[in-house]
């Protein structure tokens, strides 16, 4: 299974570096169908299984991705052309903020479960209506995070998108194997029994570790190492809340995995889920401290 694992991972490097490197308008056109897969897989976790009712809720989910770009056409200026340093709202500002609250909503049901559990008594209500929102709003915020700051230097955004995604990476690779070989204390046993405090522990620190020198590599001035520290492992725990939130739907739903196109990593979502979460909260946390 590793070995599957890692082959898979292997293959879509390249792919995702190709797709980082495009410019904002091209980056979001090839990013569209990526969210239309996660769209007919969250349909599943909404439990959703006619094939038409999968594709009905894909072509909703890329309506609503269509809707923002009308009304926002200048992605280099998303989510809002002056935003944080001036308050304008827009479709796609209006979108992220709505995610972010939606987010926050899922982690109290994850926190909670399975007390909670009456909340959750009509997938399609509660599960189906959250995806139309956080699909949409990480859509948003991996655009947005593309765009910084395109017009003087073009693979800024690339560089920033590429540092996240390594973020992530290290917060799951460090948590995979020192949960295989430090893990007792389950951190989440209701909700997926697999994960440890130990491989949540590991995880923060290996990401910790990779993205200082990652701040290291790409220049970036940090006036407060405490308070950098602080948003990685807050990052880190976003991560593992979005995992969990996956787990939490794929429980009530009643499957293993989001699909199976991804040999050893089951569907697509199973592989983006921290990502779906951490990027509005990434974009969120360099706009406040200056950085983008």
């Amino acid at each position: 299974m590793l070995k599957q694992r890692v082959i898979t991972a292997l293959l879509l490097l390249p792919v995702a570096f190709l797709l980082l490197v495009r410019p904002p308008d091209e980056f979001l056109m090839l990013l569209i169908p990526v969210i239309g897969l996660l769209a007919w897989e969250w349909a599943g976790l909404s439990e959703i299984t006619r094939p038409l009712g999968r594709l009905a809720y894909s072509v909703l989910v890329m309506g609503i991705i269509g809707v923002l770009w009308a009304l926002s056409p200048v992605v280099e200026f998303w989510p809002a052309p002056l935003w944080p340093g001036k308050w304008e709202m827009s479709a796609p500002l209006a979108i992220l903020i709505a995610s972010w609250c939606v987010w926050l909503l899922g982690w109290i049901l994850v926190i909670l479960y399975p007390r909670a559990q009456g909340i959750w008594a009509r997938g399609f209500a509660v599960r189906a209506l959250a995806g139309l929102i956080l699909l949409p709003g990480a859509f948003v915020a991996l655009v947005s995070l593309r765009a910084l700051q395109y017009l003087p230097e073009p693979l800024h955004g690339a560089w920033v998108l590429l540092f996240m995604l390594v973020i992530i990476w290290a917060a799951d690779i460090g948590a995979y194997f020192a949960g295989k070989t430090l893990g007792k204390h389950k951190l989440a046993p209701s909700v997926s029994p697999g994960k440890t405090w130990e491989g949540a522990i590991g995880g923060a620190i290996l990401a910790l570790v990779v993205a200082s020198v990652g701040i290291w590599l790409m220049g970036w001035p940090v006036a407060n190492k405490a308070i950098f520290a602080a948003v990685v492992i807050l990052l880190v725990i976003i991560s593992v809340f979005g995992d969990l939130f996956e787990s939490m739907c794929k429980r009530k739903a009643g499957i293993k995995d989001s699909s199976q196109i991804l040999p050893g990593h089951g569907g697509l979502l199973d592989r983006l889920d921290s990502t779906i979460a951490v990027a509005p909260f990434f974009l969120l946390a360099l706009k406040l401290g200056g950085l983008a």
